[in-house]
């Protein structure tokens, strides 16, 4: 069996020594970026959560601003709608009254037509009787 000396022991002992603290170095290293790279990430999560929220709040404000336009243009067409049936119904209304006011007219003739007959018939046949 062999034996190790002091020296051999020391030299053997301050190389694992090394080698722990390198081990340890490089633990605490990859601890440190873990650390800095979960940091980083829950920035850029809050920041594109933020970025998020604020494009929801202008698409919300674009989707009401589109709406109120719309309800104005259709209130707008609405009330051109109204305007121009308002006006076809009062076209409507004259073309009717005329109508009437020429039937009255045609019925109003045709009568003083029969009036007209009936007084000549009258006044034929009374004339002969006198006759």
């Amino acid at each position: 069996m062999d034996f190790v000396t002091r020296p051999e022991f020391e030299e053997h002992k301050n190389h694992m020594d090394s080698r722990f603290n390198t081990l340890e170095d490089n633990i605490k290293e990859v601890k440190r970026e873990l650390t800095t790279t979960r940091l980083e990430l829950k920035t850029d999560i809050n920041n594109l959560r933020s970025e998020f929220k604020q494009d929801m709040s202008n698409l919300r404000i674009e989707l009401k601003e589109d709406m109120n336009n719309m309800r104005t243009e259709l209130k707008t067409d609405m009330n051109i709608i109204r305007t121009d049936l308002k006006t076809d119904i009062k076209d409507l209304k004259d073309d009717l009254v005329s109508l009437f006011d020429e039937k009255e007219k045609a019925k109003t003739e045709e009568m003083k037509h029969s009036q007209i007959k009936w007084y000549i018939g009258w006044i034929g046949y009374t004339w002969i009787g006198y006759t």
